[in-house]
């Protein structure tokens, strides 16, 4: 009765943590596919580190300086390359040796004991525990990674023996490590919710656990070592409550930390791997172990190659039943696919007889269609030639109205001014003032006033026809390049000689006769602003006859 209250509580809890936590598979994998295919760049950012630090060691000579950046590449290490781990542990206990420290020389040899652990070589890592006195452990940090090292220790024993005895007593000495952990440490800190979700997880109060793992969840941050051991021990439980989505959510996302931070001594992707291989995901499974066994070979441990070895086999078995499987629906395939080639062929020779009764006709129709194809494009070319010629027209007759009519009118105006002049010479004459006759006559004021007045109604009527051609003279040069008149009424010599050329007068002695300037002048000015051109200078000038043109 009691067990069967115990497995409805049980399925109750599970169920409201997996309505609690939908998992975003979709999303995940995308992740973690990303993690796969950016791990050689996070090596390789690994390894930039690894080599700044031993670049540090070679130079440093302070023996102090030298034991830290040891200690530095231990770490940086421990969970990329087993080999090189190792030897800078053992270098950090030579170091210490040399300098009489007793003390990082036990902190040395913990470590090194941790790694061999983590390696599996549980001889080596019994024989340097042993080198350590417990008793003159002083710092609580100290303490407390030498009791986790002996926990990890009898419980790796423990999980691998086959004698019950040793396991029973291997299992009793990891606890009660545990528990020494468990009282020492800070109870709001990783390590103490570590091991106290470790401990509730051996006793099957799963509830419990995942409390604290809620809490401990909270204590780290995504994409770290931490992180990624969290997630780890989480789908643990989630294996235990029999919520086989959930395990594999934290399953993949303790692989993608792992990956992210460029962890090679890792378990969470050859046993997602392996999931997803029962699942029969057999593709995403064979990419995963792939991937996670060049991260074992890379770490160089026995322990992590044979774990994952049985996860290889399975897969491979998996494949080769698929392919037995493939193979037989191809045969039955490839019958279907015959039969399906005679009917093919039948109604291959039937259309084929009526193809050929309509190839005529359609030849036929295919010739006058390349001859109405051919008429109409002569036909738009004629239009498109007509539009052309009108919208030039249209424009030019435009000029030729307004540039007549000025004409006219400044005609008239000058006939004006020259019969005021002759009366105005005819009344010195008769009056004998031929020295105001000659003042008069001597300065060339009238024709700087009548050239100013000149190049004023050019521009006053060159702009009412084209209002925006400062505009869109501005924009064919580059930015640096434009030119901003005085006023906006008026053109400069520049604008004026382009001017010119916009209304078809583009030979450089017609518009040096107009703006009273030698023919070299004007040359020189039509080079420098083509110059100046944002775009192919030899095509610039036929630009500018095109401004103010509506297409």
């Amino acid at each position: 009765m009691t067990r069967f209250i115990f497995l409805i509580v049980l399925l109750g809890f599970s169920r409201i943590v997996a309505a609690a936590e939908k998992p975003d598979f979709d999303s995940l994998y995308h992740q973690l596919d990303k993690a796969i295919e950016q791990l050689d760049d996070r090596l390789a950012e690994r390894q930039e580190q690894i080599n700044s630090l031993k670049a540090q060691y070679v130079k440093a000579h302070d023996p102090m300086r030298r034991y830290l950046l040891a200690e530095d590449l231990f770490d940086a290490y421990r969970k990329l390359k087993n080999d090189s781990a190792l030897a800078y542990g053992n270098l950090c206990i030579r170091l210490a040796d040399k300098m009489g420290r007793a003390d990082l020389k036990t902190e040395s040899y913990i470590r090194l004991a941790q790694q061999y652990v983590e390696s599996g070589a549980y001889g080596e890592a019994e024989k340097y525990f042993e080198l350590v006195d417990a008793e003159q452990l002083r710092a609580d940090d100290v303490k407390a990674a030498y009791f986790d090292g002996l926990n990890h220790l009898f419980g790796e024993l423990a999980f691998y023996s086959s004698d019950a005895d040793f396991k029973q007593q291997s299992y009793k000495r990891s606890d009660a490590y545990r528990d020494s952990i468990i009282n020492m440490a800070d109870t709001t800190s990783i390590l103490w919710l570590s091991k106290k979700v470790s401990l509730l997880f051996t006793r099957n109060q799963f509830e419990e656990a995942m409390h604290y793992s809620d809490i401990w969840k909270t204590k780290v941050e995504p994409e770290t070592p931490d992180y990624a051991y969290m997630a780890y021990i989480r789908s643990e439980i989630y294996r235990r409550l029999g919520n086989s989505d959930m395990e594999r959510y934290w399953l993949a996302s303790s692989a993608n930390s792992d990956l992210r931070c460029g962890i090679m001594d890792q378990a969470s992707l050859w046993m997602l791997a392996g999931k997803l291989s029962s699942e029969g995901d057999l593709e995403r499974a064979y990419r995963y172990v792939e991937c996670s066994w060049r991260c074992a070979t890379m770490f160089n441990a026995h322990l992590r190659s044979w774990q994952i070895s049985p996860v290889l086999t399975v897969i491979n078995d998996n494949y080769k039943n698929q392919l037995r499987n493939t193979n037989h629906l191809l045969r039955v395939l490839v019958g279907a696919v015959s039969f399906l080639a005679l009917v093919l062929f039948g109604l291959y020779l039937y259309v084929r007889r009526k193809r050929r009764q309509l190839a005529a006709a359609r030849n036929e129709l295919k010739e006058a269609n390349l001859e109405l194809v051919s008429l109409n494009e002569q036909l738009s070319d004629k239009n498109q030639k007509l539009l052309t010629t009108n919208i030039l027209l249209s424009d030019a007759n435009r000029v030729k109205d307004e540039y007549i009519g000025k004409f006219l009118s400044i005609c008239s105006d000058y006939i004006d001014k020259l019969d005021n002049y002759r009366i105005k010479v005819h009344r010195k004459l008769k009056a004998n003032q031929y020295s105001d006759l000659l003042r008069m006559t001597g300065s060339e004021q009238l024709k700087e006033d009548e050239l100013k007045e000149l190049f004023d109604n050019f521009d006053a009527v060159f702009l009412r026809l084209f209002p925006t051609f400062i505009e869109e003279f501005n924009s064919l040069l580059r930015p640096e390049e434009h030119i901003v008149p005085s006023s906006k009424s008026r053109l400069n010599t520049d604008l004026r000689i382009f001017a010119l050329i916009r209304l078809g007068i583009d030979e450089s002695s017609k518009i040096a006769e107009f703006l009273h300037y030698s023919p070299n002048s004007i040359y020189a000015y039509r080079a420098r602003i083509k110059n100046k051109a944002a775009g192919n200078r030899d095509d610039f000038e036929q630009r500018v006859k095109e401004i103010g043109i509506q297409g």
